[in-house]
């Protein structure tokens, strides 16, 4: 594995290991989530289930195990689910299918997905030049596509990308395009220096790579960093992203009520609690601090068991 991929995978994933045996809550029957994607299964195998009924079933339990950090079996999911109904072919599945293969750096797999959605989708042709852009270094396309009405709804996304992929002497730019058009947004607020652990950011499929952006972008940085020289003390080089602080969730609710709950148990039993908001979902978050497997090891004698996050 790549040092690329490696911090890929450190940033985007959760192991399937480190979620088995969790009890992250879900919904406000409290019901975990291990419980709720066991049942989903059974139900999408169980003899004498529609199809459509079927593919009903695999959408919720592709956006669990995507919600739940299980990239790879939500992409499973996802291109099951495309597929569920003969002689239909869901496309929103199938691109979300593409997005976590892209999230996983499954390239090829990836564009195999996209390629019957490239003639009717936009957002299929834009994860197809994110795509290339990620894999070659030449954002000259995705900059193209920047200011092309059709993809007006993305624009935020696509001018994130950029600021994200290009090199120095163009970030910058980028990135001041995005605070003034887009300040409101996600990706703008984000590029004005706001903390991601200060923003809701919705579990959307692009949100899938933000990982993979950061990751990009510190090797971009690095390799750089070792074929200049260094900047004079006076003059220090900043970077345009920050690796997110690594933290870990302890459930995930749907009221938040229910979270807050949590949240005063675990104050009470010493740990610093904060909610984030991922959709129409509360997850409990605990920062990881300098070594994640020892608070984890603190929170597991605490009682509650938790898996690392982005």
């Amino acid at each position: 594995m790549t040092l690329f991929k490696r911090a890929l995978f450190l940033v985007v994933f959760v192991s399937a290991a480190g979620l088995l045996g969790t009890e992250i809550c879900y919904a406000q029957n409290s019901v975990s989530l291990e419980a709720e994607i066991q049942t989903l299964e059974k139900t999408a195998s169980a003899q004498g289930v529609s199809a459509q009924d079927r593919h009903g079933v695999l959408v919720k339990l592709a956006s669990l195990r995507q919600l739940s950090g299980d990239i790879e079996g939500a992409a499973k999911n996802w291109l099951e689910a495309a597929m569920a109904v003969p002689g239909k072919v869901d496309d929103d599945a199938l691109l979300s299918c593409a997005y976590c293969l892209a999230a996983m750096g499954e390239w090829d797999r990836a564009a195999t997905a996209l390629d019957p959605l490239l003639a009717k989708s936009a957002r299929a042709r834009f994860l197809d030049t994110g795509i290339k852009a990620i894999k070659t270094g030449d954002t000259s396309t995705l900059g193209a596509i920047a200011d092309i009405s059709e993809y007006n709804q993305m624009k935020s996304e696509i001018l994130f990308m950029l600021w994200k992929l290009s090199d120095k002497s163009t970030a910058e730019n980028w990135r001041r395009r995005l605070i003034a058009e887009f300040p409101d947004s996600t990706e703008g607020r984000l590029a004005a220096g706001t903390p991601a652990s200060s923003i809701a950011i919705k579990p959307s499929p692009f949100w899938l790579l933000l990982g993979m952006l950061d990751a990009q972008a510190a090797s971009q940085s690095s390799t750089r960093s070792s074929t200049r020289p260094s900047p004079a003390p006076s003059a220090p080089s900043v970077s345009p992203s920050t690796s997110p602080a690594p933290k870990l969730q302890t459930g995930i609710f749907g009221n938040q009520a229910n979270a807050n709950v949590q949240i005063e148990k675990l104050k009470s039993a010493g740990f610093s609690p904060v909610l984030e908001q991922r959709g129409d979902m509360w997850a409990v978050i605990v920062p990881a601090g300098t070594d994640a497997n020892r608070t984890g090891a603190e929170l597991r004698a605490a009682g509650y068991e938790s898996f690392l996050v982005k």
